[in-house]
């Protein structure tokens, strides 16, 4: 007696679409994740930013370097412009060549930074996730048009290639600050209270 067939055949070909879709859409994943956190992708950011700098003329990048978390993240670099000097940039980010309220630098020309505070520094509270007061440290300045330090520049820097066409004006104004251990007081609003100051490199 032969086997009757035909109510398994349309079943099977619906598992093996169902099976082939699975695969597919595994095979999708898997490539997503390690593109996006192991491959090429996971490092796009920090190649775009490096790109960026070569294509300057004038501008020759000495190194770069960022912080491996779940995205490539805190991608500083220093780079050398022509007939002027050295600035290490920090926080970069592909709009840092475009349009930001944010430029954070380590250093400029033969000046470094560093200041200590209290104030609304991104630290919260636990519990109710309303900001904070709290102590704080860093050796980066924010000179963008919402950083504690911009008001010090009578002009706006919303980019990096803005740092390197008033690169003379910028170590002007810092170098009237004084040079570690001494320290300036500065109370940008809300609260915050900064001491700051330069050390000067040889």
């Amino acid at each position: 007696m032969e086997k009757d067939t035909t109510h398994s055949t349309p079943i099977i070909k619906k598992l093996g679409v169902s099976i082939g879709a699975l695969l597919i859409f595994l095979g999708v994943s898997v490539f997503w994740i390690w593109y996006s956190f192991i491959g090429p992708g996971y490092y796009a950011e920090f190649n775009d930013i490096k790109t960026s700098f070569s294509d300057m003329e004038g501008v020759a990048l000495i190194d770069a370097w960022g912080h491996e978390d779940i995205t490539f993240e805190d991608i500083g670099a220093l780079v050398e412009v022509e007939d002027k000097g050295p600035i290490t940039f920090v926080q970069l980010s592909p709009d840092s060549f475009s349009s930001t309220s944010k430029i954070c630098l380590q250093s400029i020309g033969p000046y470094q930074f560093e200041y200590n505070g209290t104030g609304y520094a991104g630290v919260k509270n636990n519990e109710t996730g309303e900001p904070m007061i709290s102590q704080f440290h860093g050796s980066s300045i924010e000179i963008g048009e919402d950083g504690w330090f911009a008001d010090f520049f009578p002009f706006r820097i919303n980019k990096v290639q803005d740092v390197f066409k008033k690169y003379e004006e910028i170590c002007e104004v810092i170098s009237n600050w004084p040079v570690s251990p001494q320290k300036e007081y500065l109370r940008p609003g809300d609260g915050t209270e900064i001491w700051f100051s330069v050390k000067k490199m040889k």
